[in-house]
């Protein structure tokens, strides 16, 4: 993150919010996904009393643009609407039963220096 960057929170103005998907993939490129952040949206919208003016869904990232929720602050509401999503749209990547971590393990090989 870039020093010296001024965060401005609970003044009551709008934020254009813009992130993308991990590692810039195109999870959102299917109707059906489109569909589930929509739905994730609309439900997280009414958690935290959510104002949202517009949105761009584009296959890899998001725009959004949004006031600050009533009962919470902005990132504990994105952070739910982010976190709920990719737990949708990746049932495979979720922990299971006596699985340290859940995240898929590198098949690559240490780097052997001469």
């Amino acid at each position: 993150m870039p020093r010296g960057l001024k965060r401005y929170q609970q003044v009551g103005e709008l934020h254009f919010i813009t992130f993308s998907c991990y590692r810039r993939l195109a999870r959102l490129g299917s109707p059906q996904a489109r569909r589930i952040f929509e739905q994730t949206l609309e439900r997280v919208r009414r958690w935290y009393d959510l104002g949202v003016f517009g949105y761009v869904v584009m296959p890899e990232h998001v725009h959004l643009l949004v006031s600050e929720p009533e009962h919470s602050s902005l990132a504990v509401a994105i952070q739910m609407l982010k976190q709920i999503v990719a737990q949708k749209l990746s049932p495979t990547l979720s922990p299971k039963a006596g699985d340290k971590g859940g995240a898929p393990r590198s098949t690559r090989r240490p780097r052997q220096w001469p």
